[in-house]
């Protein structure tokens, strides 16, 4: 069992980034193996049915194994105006469309996933976590009940990068485990 973990932002001093590896450094504590990703690396052109039909890129086609390679997903969820950022939802377009190896949907089909959000304001990213949940749900993955949000992210991160509070860091804690626990089960 080995689960991705990525941020849906790439901007370099991002807090999803951090909370992400924050996910990450927890996941090695409780002793679940992890591969790091980060999106910067795979560059894709915004999603286009017409470049699909020429053949999915090269990235996308990467992507595409790499997701299908893991159990299951840790996944850094920025909010913009209330929604899902526009590089994680065409990351997530284009690792969901098939080509002559994989079929669709199947890099997320029966995969877990944990979700997290961080931002400067209280809501902590809440309304893009229901949106990325009805995606991944439509790509019949399993995504656990609870998530991890972090208000007030500039405040939140010590300057190592780790979760201050108690209390988040409990949480982050209890959801990780939670996640290793059923893509255990669902491994089985």
């Amino acid at each position: 069992m080995t689960l991705l973990v990525f941020s849906g932002s790439i901007r370099r001093d991002s807090f999803h980034i951090k909370l992400a590896r924050a996910a990450a450094d927890e996941l090695q504590r409780q002793g679940a193996a992890y591969t790091w990703l980060n999106l910067a690396d795979y560059p894709l052109p915004i999603y286009d049915g017409d470049l699909e039909a020429q053949g999915l890129p090269e990235n996308a086609r990467a992507l595409r194994k790499l997701f299908a390679a893991h159990s299951g997903f840790v996944i850094a969820n920025p909010e913009y105006n209330g929604s899902i950022t526009p590089l994680l939802k065409n990351v997530l377009d284009w690792v969901s469309r098939k080509d002559d190896s994989v079929k669709a949907i199947e890099p997320y089909a029966n995969k877990t996933a944990l979700l997290l959000s961080t931002s400067p304001g209280s809501l902590a990213g809440q309304r893009a976590l229901r949106h990325t949940r009805e995606i991944l749900t439509s790509l019949n993955a399993i995504v656990l009940p609870q998530h991890v949000a972090v208000p007030v992210a500039q405040q939140a991160f010590s300057p190592e990068g780790e979760l201050i509070d108690d209390k988040q860091r409990t949480a982050l804690h209890v959801q990780v485990a939670a996640l290793i626990t059923l893509t255990r089960k669902l491994a089985a």
